[in-house]
């Protein structure tokens, strides 16, 4: 393991330590993947188990993304990437959500000192709608806009479901704006770079970059619309046929069947499709948890109206529970669609919101048909696509 404190690091990013064999894939700017097909042009981001580039298809001349995961989960069987040929192989391009959900372009490996590394070309693709609504006030979408969204989104996860998928991690970070730009590249900052070297003046270790690149600031040129989304990032799905034990997504949104470590299914995507949704439009979780996703429970029994008692016994014996929930830790929760409404009209004129009374009250009950905390209570998906607030046909037909 690198030791990064005994280097100068020139701006933050990735962490250093994990250039390492297993690790990272040292990349520079100007860099060819691929035997020479895609040329490395600017850092889009990074997670534990990848680093993810803007790269030019040499081939086919146009830019694509490139994530290159760590060595050491780069094996043959990787869980994302037989996700993604799968989809590729099964699904239906017919289906309105086909165009919604990241698709493979190519894969390949990449030899590099720290190992071999995977590569997923995937198509190039905008900001993410997280990053988006952080520079709007209240940290949210305008209330159309998000209701389209989430129109995009369930049909994106019926697609997948058709292929026998469930994505098992969707939250704001995961849906990323369609490019609607004539050339096909976002709007984005010049590649910002820090130099790494080691604070005794020594040669940088094997395998370690000679600089870091700050992950591409998008701009929003003329000509670039952000009505469209797709659902990206699959290294949490998994085959509905043979589902995991544990999925790792953000803590505020685990569903009640992860918390308390029973069985998961496909409901898994329908709970985080209502939490998502919920975030849309007000900027924030219905529920929060900062340090034990335990944290939630009483927050589930406010907002959700209960928990199964069985559940809670059933816990309590296992070691799930330590001890019974108390409701009175959540005092600052409310009711769901109570929450809701009062979220989204917190701090506004009200002549400033574009969502009216109707619409707010059919969002309030979409949201109580996903976020039930029986996993087999929670709306089949075709109960939420003839729903009010989606109006699934009239809204496909029209795009």
């Amino acid at each position: 393991m690198i030791d990064q404190f005994q280097y100068n690091i020139g701006l933050p990013a990735e962490q250093l330590s994990n250039y390492c064999p297993g690790g990272y894939h040292p990349i520079h700017l100007g860099d060819t993947l691929g035997d020479g097909r895609y040329r490395i042009l600017h850092k889009l981001g990074f997670g534990a188990f990848s680093t993810v580039w803007l790269a030019l298809d040499e081939e086919n001349k146009r830019h694509v993304s490139v994530k290159v995961v760590v060595a050491e989960q780069s094996h043959e069987h990787n869980r994302e990437l037989k996700i993604l040929q799968t989809i590729k192989q099964k699904g239906d391009p017919a289906h309105p959500g086909h165009k919604h959900v990241s698709h493979l372009l190519n894969s390949f490996y990449q030899e590099g000192p720290n190992g071999r590394h995977l590569c997923i070309v995937l198509e190039l693709l905008g900001p993410k709608i997280s990053s988006v609504a952080e520079t709007r006030p209240n940290y949210r979408l305008d209330g159309r806009l998000a209701r389209r969204i989430s129109s995009q989104l369930l049909v994106a996860v019926d697609y997948i479901r058709g292929c026998g998928v469930a994505h098992g991690d969707i939250h704001m970070g995961n849906v990323l704006f369609r490019l609607s730009t004539l050339n096909g590249l976002p709007t984005m900052d010049d590649p910002r770079v820090g130099k790494v070297s080691k604070k005794d003046g020594s040669p940088n270790e094997k395998g370690v970059p000679d600089y870091l690149i700050e992950p591409a600031e998008y701009g929003y040129g003329k000509g670039e619309l952000l009505d469209e989304v797709q659902l990206v990032d699959f290294g949490e799905s998994f085959f509905v046929s043979n589902p995991p034990k544990s999925i790792n997504t953000p803590m505020p949104l685990h569903p009640p069947e992860l918390v308390f470590r029973r069985p998961l299914t496909e409901a898994v995507d329908i709970w985080n499709l209502g939490c998502t949704t919920y975030e849309l439009v007000t900027g924030r979780t219905p529920l929060e948890a900062f340090m034990n996703d335990r944290e939630l429970i009483p927050q589930m029994q406010k907002v959700l109206g209960g928990v199964p008692e069985q559940w809670i016994q059933e816990g309590l014996e296992t070691g799930v529970l330590t001890k019974k929930p108390d409701e009175s830790t959540a005092k600052n929760f409310f009711a769901l669609e109570e929450q809701m409404q009062e979220a989204y009209a917190n701090g506004y004129d009200k002549e400033t919101l574009d969502l009216n009374e109707k619409d707010l009250e059919a969002l309030g009950s979409y949201l109580c048909r996903m976020c039930v905390v029986e996993p087999d209570k929670r709306a089949t998906m075709t109960e939420l696509m003839s729903h009010p607030w989606i109006k699934i046909t009239e809204r496909i037909r029209d795009e």
